[in-house]
């Protein structure tokens, strides 16, 4: 059986390679400790807004999916799943409603 952070880390990439426009700059990294696997996924800056979606509807799927892989391949592990998608500081988004 595969080891549960490279399963989920290796669906998270593909998955977010389909979405998004430059998949060349896809960064999917896990951290895996003793109560929780983080999955941290890093876009392009303009590749950000489709990884989240409407409403954060995309990312919360690919936060079920990644549970559903979770519950049904690994269900003794008790692990928590963890997703975020990071950005960039310098990113071009403007909080200031200027």
């Amino acid at each position: 059986m595969a080891n549960m952070s490279d399963m989920l880390r290796t669906f998270v990439q593909n998955t977010t390679e389909n979405i998004v426009d430059k998949p060349e700059e896809v960064e999917v990294k896990t951290t895996v400790s003793t109560k929780a696997v983080i999955i941290q996924v890093r876009v392009h800056d303009a590749d950000c807004g489709k990884i989240i979606g409407r409403g954060g509807r995309t990312i919360d799927a690919l936060k079920v999916l990644c549970l559903a892989i979770k519950n049904t391949q690994f269900s003794n592990d008790s692990r928590r799943v963890m997703l975020e998608i990071l950005e960039d500081e310098n990113s071009q988004f403007n909080y200031n409603n200027q």
